[in-house]
């Protein structure tokens, strides 16, 4: 084992001083869980309300840091927003929807984002449009599929 002597005293080892600066430069690394840097990218969410017309959708979307509050969408409308994924790729984002259709209240809830399912399918625009029968997800080509039936 490699050692510093100074004045005869043994110092701190070598392979001390390689652990320290490794363990600090991981620590330094996973500690930035908003994903800020040059290895992640800004994410956008984007939700339409494709009910029917005259039916106003509102809904409500948080993660476990951010809650993004209450939101009423006109048919046909949207509403985004960015994010980072954390360096874990377990960044959730979940909503809850309700509107009136056929004159019933309906309350329907959904992960509209996570990362290990969607990063997939839609890398950093992943656009989600909320109908009476579920949530559809869109391919590059922006062709729409039932991604989620209500249940």
């Amino acid at each position: 084992m490699a050692c510093f002597f100074i004045n005869g005293y043994n110092r701190i080892p070598v392979f001390a001083k390689f652990f320290f600066v490794v363990v600090t430069i991981l620590f330094a690394f996973l500690s930035v869980t908003d994903g800020y840097g040059w290895w992640n990218l800004r994410t956008q969410v984007v939700v339409s309300n494709g009910l029917s017309p005259n039916t106003t959708l509102t809904f409500h979307c948080k993660s476990a840091d951010d809650d993004l509050g209450e939101h009423k969408l006109p048919f046909e409308y949207i509403w985004s927003w960015w994010f980072y994924n954390n360096f874990w790729d377990t960044t959730l984002y979940w909503c809850n929807f309700w509107w009136e259709e056929n004159g019933k209240h309906r309350q329907e809830g959904y992960q509209i984002y996570k990362t290990r399912r969607d990063y997939k399918r839609c890398g950093y625009y992943c656009r989600s449009s909320i109908r009476s029968d579920g949530v559809y997800g869109f391919t590059p080509k922006m062709k729409p599929y039932l991604k989620y039936k209500w249940p």
